[in-house]
């Protein structure tokens, strides 16, 4: 399980062979030096506009972001790394965007927040140190960093990754099993917020994680909520099945368990997943009863040369006072409960095989059912194109429960429908990563208390540029 950059300087080592006889002795192989620093990166500019005015100023948005990563190895098995991400709008929001691609802002107490285009701004997204030991069976990650487990994960789909302060620890007592544990004391993500870390640049203090923990749900009140979350899993791969068990303990709040497995023969892959999370004594103490949340996902898929297509369905319990999503508990959205507990889930994407193309936060709610069918054609080089690839999603979900009042149980929410189409094509040109975007969206939200549905239907367009350095 990839949580950050391990890369290490390779050890050199360098012999001489002689033969006998008249056979002249072979030269020794020359010494390479090989520095221990690294570098790399990446810039990003990505553009989205939608169809309630298309190409207009005030209905798009744009951002450009560059990020660089530089790594120094103090010998074949410590390695320090660090990394900066600068964002900036390159004028774009004086005429030709009114939105940027990333908010930041504080989650204050009673839902209230103050959200800030972040245009401009600079902070810290990696600093750790990373080792192995054991001959190589233990692996350590200390410090700022990037996170790909199924409930606490940094989202890619905006222009800059969230990141956490953790302390992971990779074992593998066999080849084909890995022992993971972890602690995350704090992160910078929340939806589409990135905050960085200390608030400096950004309005509020921290963002969702404040300052001061994982996920203070109550900030500003009596009942603040700032404890780090507890993760320990076994990944491994047995019979041609790659099965992975997670526990995680998100402090005062919730405890949850993710179990998966994902197998390929003959071009076939099929896979399973469960949930379930369950919130913690201290946070019913708050806020009132809170029934567990449980949600099961199958996929189907084929592959054959080029063309892969596949299909999966999930589905979520459908309970009243169940508010704790099957979803990223790094992002979850406080929302607007009179407690600073409301719509709790939006923004926050899942690892379901089902989750939408780009209308996230939706297929880990109570009540969602969820189908989704994809195809992918990587058609190769294509003159100046390299590594050409077109994609096709629709998924659709019915039944996500989101909730928009202060009442916990039995509150005023939505249930809603939502169909998405997504069409995505993709090449490399001149070293410049291209994707270009079509997405439509069909959603109606129907009020559980009775009244008129609503329904919106949008075309969006989107273009990302990415240049890896």
């Amino acid at each position: 399980m990839k949580f950050t950059k391990l890369s290490l300087v390779a050890a050199i080592a360098v012999s001489s062979a002689f033969a006998g006889g008249d056979i002249a002795p072979v030269e020794p192989a020359p010494v390479v030096a090989v520095s221990p620093w690294s570098f790399s990166g990446d810039a990003k500019l990505y553009y989205s506009t939608d169809s309630s005015s298309m190409f207009s100023q005030a209905t798009s948005a744009g951002q450009a972001a560059v990020s660089a990563d530089i790594g120094y190895a103090i010998n074949s098995n410590w390695k320090i790394n660090a990394g900066l991400t600068g964002l900036a709008t390159l004028g774009l929001d004086d005429s030709v965007v009114s939105n940027v691609w990333l908010v930041g802002g504080a989650q204050g107490a009673n839902g209230s927040s103050t959200l800030t285009s972040v245009g401009d701004a600079l902070w810290i997204d990696t600093l750790n140190v990373t080792g192995t030991m054991m001959d190589g069976k233990l692996t350590t990650v200390i410090g700022r960093q990037e996170l790909d487990t199924p409930l606490a994960f940094s989202e890619k789909w905006n222009i800059a990754p969230n990141t956490f302060d953790a302390a992971v620890a990779i074992a593998k007592p066999m080849e084909n099993l890995s022992l993971i544990a972890g602690y995350i004391y704090d992160g910078n993500g929340n939806g589409s917020r990135i905050t960085t870390f200390d608030g400096e640049g950004v309005s509020g203090e921290g963002g969702f994680t404040h300052s001061s923990g994982y996920l203070p749900l109550f900030t500003g009140t009596s009942n603040e909520i700032s404890n780090g979350a507890w993760t320990v899993a076994a990944v491994g791969t047995f019979a041609g099945v790659t099965a992975q068990a997670w526990y995680y303990d998100v402090m005062d709040v919730a405890q949850a368990v993710w179990l998966q497995a994902d197998s390929e023969f003959s071009g076939v892959t099929i896979g399973a997943q469960y949930a379930w999370m369950g919130a913690d004594s201290t946070l019913e103490n708050v806020v009132g009863t809170i029934d567990d949340s449980s949600a099961w996902a199958a996929k189907l898929g084929y592959k054959m040369d080029a063309f892969k297509v596949w299909a999966a369905y999930s589905s979520v319990d459908d309970k009243t006072n169940a508010v704790l999503p099957i979803a990223n508990t790094a992002t979850l959205v406080n929302g607007n409960n009179a407690g600073g507990w409301g719509p709790l889930g939006a923004g926050a994407q899942s690892k379901l095989y089902t989750e939408a193309w780009w209308n996230y936060g939706l297929v880990g709610q109570p009540g969602a059912d969820t189908t989704t069918v994809a195809a992918n054609y990587n058609a190769g080089d294509i003159s100046i194109f390299n590594g050409v690839q077109a994609t096709a999603q629709y998924t659709h979900i019915s039944g996500a429960q989101e909730r928009l009042n202060t009442a916990l149980n039995g509150g005023v929410f939505n249930e809603t429908d939502l169909d998405e189409i997504a069409l995505v094509a993709g090449a490399d040109v001149y070293g410049v990563n291209v994707q270009v975007a079509y997405i439509n969206t069909d959603r109606t939200d129907t009020p559980v208390a009775g009244g008129a549905s609503t329904e919106d239907t949008t075309d969006t367009v989107q273009l990302y540029l990415t240049y890896k350095f």
